[in-house]
């Protein structure tokens, strides 16, 4: 009897697990950067929809291949969708990991669950059609991201990802040396930089070289999300740092505005900025996020 009853509570821990996490054993978290005390720096580029007909910076990917920089692409649905063939062609490149962005690229803190799943899958779908892989990661539309979202990416089988250092780079109020400067001087063991990779990047494509150049200069090595990741589950295993956020950060919207500090990764003011809508409780335990421009495009769900 006791070994029967031990039976069903393992039985109903397991169930309540898979409940939990939407069946997918998929821990609710956000990631903003890998473990401090390694040598290693994830590069990211955001392929956003834009609404216009050429969505895609050949020249920052050429770089990247040139120089031999393991990246990862977060890809809206709708731009693979736009950009099948080059999205191919990226996937097939060993040197890049593919990830999801969403679909339409929404506000998605002002969406239902169920808008949010759909665009989540939605994208996975198409990703996986396209490509032929499946990604293992999500990006939140203008780095706004809570709790809510972090569970439903999981439910829908994605661990949620942002950064610790946003490079700036569509402000075109940004000089090509600001931004290098921003970049690499705020640069950590661990970090994760977001950059673009669909004509929002004013100068991505100008200032990559030197940014790959002195981060290579100062000793670390440019790897991708996952190897990132998985370097940190190995140290965790080890009872050593842990890449989990400690907390949860509110993006400020896909605004061009310029922060006071010399970096361009200062805390920036935005119109769309609606963490002041948030309890003190709930605003304290949000991490402060930076800005991440790119427009919106019309469509059918917005």
């Amino acid at each position: 009897m006791r070994t029967y009853c031990s039976f069903l509570l393992a039985c109903t821990a397991i169930m309540i697990s898979a409940t939990t996490h939407g069946g997918t054993g998929i821990e609710p978290k956000v990631i903003e950067h890998g473990p401090r005390d390694v040598n290693k720096i994830a590069l990211t580029f955001d392929a956003c929809p834009t609404g216009r007909e050429d969505e895609y910076d050949e020249k920052v990917v050429d770089v990247l291949v040139q120089e031999k920089v393991r990246a990862t692409l977060f890809m809206s649905g709708r731009w693979v969708e736009k950009n099948k063939d080059m999205a191919k062609v990226l996937a097939a490149n060993p040197q890049f990991e593919i990830a999801n962005h969403a679909y339409w690229h929404p506000h998605m803190l002002e969406k239902d669950d169920e808008r949010i799943l759909r665009e989540l899958r939605r994208t996975q779908d198409i990703i996986g059609k396209v490509t032929g892989k499946r990604p293992k990661y999500f990006r939140p539309p203008f780095g706004e991201v809570d709790e809510r979202l972090a569970r439903l990416a999981a439910e829908a089988g994605l661990v949620t990802v942002q950064y610790d250092i946003a490079s700036g780079d569509p402000d075109p109020g940004l000089s090509a040396k600001r931004i290098i400067r921003g970049v690499v001087g705020e640069a950590k063991g661990g970090s994760i930089v977001v950059f673009h990779m669909n004509r929002n990047g004013v100068r991505t494509a100008e200032v990559l070289p030197e940014v790959i150049k002195q981060l290579r200069g100062k000793g670390f090595e440019l790897v991708t999300v996952g190897e990132m990741l998985a370097m940190a589950d190995r140290k965790r295993d080890r009872g050593t740092s842990p890449a989990k956020s400690p907390g949860y950060r509110r993006g400020q919207g896909d605004v061009k505005t310029r922060g006071t500090r010399t970096g361009p990764t200062a805390a920036m003011t935005s119109t769309r900025d609606t963490s002041t809508s948030q309890g003190t409780d709930t605003r304290d335990a949000l991490r402060t996020g930076v800005e991440h421009t790119g427009p919106t495009v019309s469509g059918a769900e917005q």
